[in-house]
């Protein structure tokens, strides 16, 4: 049966992974002949087609309160809209994504008397997003009123279950195109980027250069693949605020002609296709959008075995909590083991790989010379099948 709906999120802004999956969940729904609105904290400059009215607070984008009295007294002025709003439209269901708008939702029915339906998205790992007496406690009264909690992936869940006493979750995948991601992987690598793909073999990483994507451990053990074959490359595409950090340490390890940063990519499947071999070493994460993308390209993967969601991605044969040997080569890639969060830009002779690098150095030096393994993990297209569109909007569909 059709229902109003209503999807909260900070902004639809492009670059956001969030935004981008609300936008084409609400566009789905509305194709199904539901009634969807957009609500938006604030305003992008540039923001995804969502195809339903948009209402925005038009907030200021960069405004954050650091004191407890300021923030709360923020998200129940917003959760008070939300459930004027919900009045005004006669709002079945509330779909919100992300903390804040998680928070604000929740309270435009506990405080506000929204008789909406609440159905929240976590899209992180919690325990990351709940650092701080203040978020945690909001997380561990606040969460449960939710009348559903949807997760991005099976860790989250787990964690949402057993650290926030939190029952009434399901897990449900981002929706992926495959056609989508093999058109776009047709397109030309940018002119002054050629250069980078010749004979060698290239392993790639994507993500912004900040703390929770780890790079500084990639470059270290990076170093060791050089010291044992020097044919290899490795480019990070991203940027972000350990940009310097990064490239002083490529300078000190001696890999300036081997180690290439060229910033953010408008289209990143050309880099992935033209790749031999992606490497995601996260601290944390949510999900892992990139690692959807590089099997797209049927590329292999190697990724930090982190919370959350390269097992729910690589290794869906395992349980989340089940102890494996590192590397684990699973179904469709391989488990590298996580890493601590202590960042390092030290030389090898001023620290020695750690045993979580050299076991991510080992399994990129197998992937380069196993030509039989590169074959067995050259298929991932056939993993990026099972979260079509299709099927994702049927699991939201059956949550409305």
């Amino acid at each position: 049966m059709p229902q109003n709906v209503l999807l909260v999120i900070h902004s639809l802004r492009v670059s956001s992974g969030a935004a981008k999956a609300l936008s084409e969940i609400g566009s789905n729904l509305s194709k199904r002949g539901h009634d969807i609105i957009f609500l938006s904290f604030y305003e992008g400059d540039q923001i995804y087609d969502c195809e339903a009215e948009l209402i925005s607070f038009e907030e200021e984008r960069d405004h954050h309160d650091s004191y407890p009295f300021h923030y709360m007294l923020r998200n129940f002025k917003r959760g008070k809209k939300i459930a004027n709003i919900c009045c005004k439209k006669s709002i079945d269901t509330v779909i919100s994504f992300n903390y804040e708008p998680n928070i604000s939702t929740i309270l435009s029915q506990s405080i506000f008397n929204n008789n909406s339906r609440i159905i929240i998205s976590v899209r992180s790992n919690p325990l990351e997003t709940a650092k701080g007496k203040k978020s945690f406690f909001l997380k561990k009264h606040l969460f449960p009123k939710a009348d559903k909690i949807i997760s991005l992936s099976k860790g989250v869940e787990n964690l949402l279950n057993s650290k926030f006493s939190v029952e009434n979750t399901k897990t449900i995948y981002n929706p992926y195109s495959i056609e989508k991601f093999r058109e776009l992987g047709k397109d030309s690598i940018e002119q002054d980027h050629k250069k980078l793909f010749d004979e060698d073999f290239t392993f790639i990483n994507i993500g912004r250069l900040e703390k929770q994507k780890g790079q500084w451990h990639l470059l270290r053990a990076f170093k060791k693949i050089q010291e044992k074959n020097e044919q290899s490359k490795l480019i990070i595409l991203g940027d972000g605020s350990l940009r310097k950090e990064l490239e002083k340490l490529i300078e000190r390890l001696g890999l300036e002609d081997k180690i290439f940063l060229p910033g953010v990519v408008e289209n990143v499947f050309p880099y992935l296709r033209e790749s031999d071999c992606f490497v995601f070493p996260s601290l944390f994460e949510g999900f892992g959008n990139a690692q959807i993308e590089a099997l797209s390209q049927n590329l292999p993967v190697i990724s930090a075995d982190c919370i959350a969601g390269p097992r729910d991605i690589l290794c869906p044969e395992l349980d989340m909590d089940e102890d494996v040997d590192y590397p684990y080569y699973g179904e469709y890639g391989i488990l590298s083991k996580p890493f601590d969060q202590k960042m390092s830009f030290e030389t090898l002779e001023e620290k020695s790989l750690t045993e979580e690098e050299e076991t991510l150095a080992q399994a990129m030096i197998k992937i380069k010379e196993d030509e039989k393994l590169r074959e067995k993990y050259s298929n991932g297209v056939e993993r990026v099948k099972d979260f079509d569109p299709e099927k994702i909007i049927d699991q939201w569909e059956e949550i409305l």
